[in-house]
């Protein structure tokens, strides 16, 4: 089975990488109203494995990751260099949302690929699911 076939007119799937379990329950919940399906992963490591099924072929991969960049057990950028390698994974829109902002941080995210940075104070929930909707509109058309 072909899981990076998208189908028309199915829901975008979106993957939230994110520890904080109010943080990832209220994004989650609220993505989920808005028409998304959403899988939660509270650590890299699940994140990370998630990852390496989607290039096994035994897991769909999402039309966009929302990536917080300090996680307990590594930080965002060893995820997103894991997406990176991987054909399957190496075009998939991936946002970092995050509340860490450091400009030599940031610089490192765009060398390995992030696609938008979103500090997470400066969004509103309202504000993050038009961003959301904006990342995958053509993805399911």
């Amino acid at each position: 089975m072909d899981f990076g076939k998208m189908i028309k007119g199915m829901k975008p799937r979106i993957f939230i990488i994110e520890d904080d379990k109010s943080i990832s329950g209220l994004l989650s919940e609220t993505l989920q109203i808005a028409g998304f399906e959403v899988e939660v992963f509270d650590s890299g490591g699940r994140a990370i494995k998630a990852i390496q099924e989607i290039h096994e072929g035994s897991k769909q991969k999402p039309h966009l990751i929302l990536l917080d960049l300090i996680l307990p057990d590594m930080n965002g950028i060893e995820i997103l260099k894991e997406a990176r390698k991987y054909p399957q994974t190496r075009n998939v829109k991936i946002y970092a949302l995050t509340n860490y902002s450091n400009p030599d941080f940031n610089e490192e995210l765009m060398k390995e690929g992030i696609d938008k940075i979103l500090i997470k104070v400066q969004y509103t929930l309202e504000e993050l699911v038009t961003v959301v909707k904006e990342a995958t509109k053509n993805e399911t058309e």
